[in-house]
């Protein structure tokens, strides 16, 4: 897993820089990145899409999930 703070860094931005980048005021680029809060799935996307990065690398909270039960029997 990535953490934002590391995406952020490696493009040398500020977290004012990305926010007005975003549309997202910087404090709230800090609440996610200190984990104080989680971004909406479209925030998170919009995060992800910037950085060209699925989102479940940064927020591991929106990773896809199989549509089938963990304990559904083999076929075959």
């Amino acid at each position: 897993m990535t953490t934002l703070k590391e995406l952020r860094e490696r493009k040398e931005l500020t977290l004012r820089q990305l926010g007005e980048k975003l549309g997202i005021h910087w404090t709230t680029l800090h609440s996610f990145e200190s984990g104080r809060r989680a971004p909406s799935f479209e925030v998170a996307d919009r995060i992800a899409a910037f950085f060209g990065v699925p989102i479940e690398e940064i927020f591991p909270r929106y990773r896809r999930r199989s549509p089938y039960p963990k304990d559904t029997a083999k076929v075959g």
